[in-house]
């Protein structure tokens, strides 16, 4: 795990020196907000002490359902895992997520859900479909707040932590390759970066996957067989990045 971790941050360097390389030349270097957005965030150290039944609710679209793969094998199943082998005695998963839904569309599935049980903590991985399909940054923004609203209006679900991924770059895949890599590079930090605010207001922390999205983009080992979601490898990269912040957000 190690060596293919190094190797993954060498490419990281190699690519985002590449991308600051093209926004330079595209005239995005006098927004720093976009530039620096791939930049990891400190995370907080898992802590130790024991947590009992915790139940964990994973909003997102084809990110969370771990498409093109077994369900185990997406990136809230192996969160489940981790939280099981380091300290919590039981997890009951429910995901919430389809594949090419927008924002909006993922707020209309959680308004349709059927909840008889408080959560504890809850994820919100969306927006790629929104920028997929050309929509605003704005637009994605007023979406967003709305699902916020849906969580905070639902009796089950307004007392959870929650944790907001940020939005990977597809972009930086063997599918991505047909397009413009430094546009899409461009718009999703564009896009985390309105979602980092809107996290941050909400006092929710903002957990930054993105630049280990775009580690290796023609890596196939890191793709699901579609050549465009990620493998679950690269899932349990985001993993390492997710469990401490999830961990955390859990102590009493």
């Amino acid at each position: 795990m190690s060596n293919a971790w190094n190797h993954i941050s060498n490419n990281s360097f190699r690519l985002a020196i590449g991308l600051f390389m093209c926004c330079v030349l595209t005239n995005c270097a006098d927004d720093p907000e976009i530039i620096n957005e791939s930049e990891p965030v400190e995370e907080t150290p898992p802590i130790t002490q024991n947590i009992g039944l915790v139940r964990f609710l994973a909003i997102g679209d084809s990110y969370t359902v771990g498409e093109g793969l077994e369900t185990t094998q997406s990136w809230p199943s192996q969160l489940k895992r981790k939280l099981l082998e380091n300290g919590v005695e039981e997890v009951e998963l429910t995901v919430i997520a389809a594949t090419g839904y927008t924002t909006r569309e993922v707020t209309q599935l959680v308004n349709t859900a059927t909840f008889n049980k408080p959560f504890d903590i809850i994820s919100i991985q969306v927006g790629v479909n929104n920028q997929y399909r050309g929509e605003s940054v704005a637009q994605f923004g007023d979406e967003l707040e709305d699902l916020f609203q849906t969580i905070a209006s639902n009796y089950y679900l307004k007392d959870a932590k929650q944790v907001v991924v940020s939005i990977p770059d597809w972009g930086a895949t063997p599918f991505g390759s047909s397009y413009d890599r430094v546009q899409i590079a461009i718009e999703i930090n564009q896009f985390n970066g309105l979602k980092r605010n809107i996290a941050e207001a909400k006092a929710a922390p903002f957990i930054n996957i993105t630049d280990i999205s775009r580690t290796n983009p023609d890596a196939t080992e890191l793709v699901a067989p579609d050549g465009l979601h990620p493998s679950e490898l690269m899932y349990s990269y985001w993993v390492e990045r997710i469990f401490p912040v999830v961990k955390q957000q859990l102590q009493p």
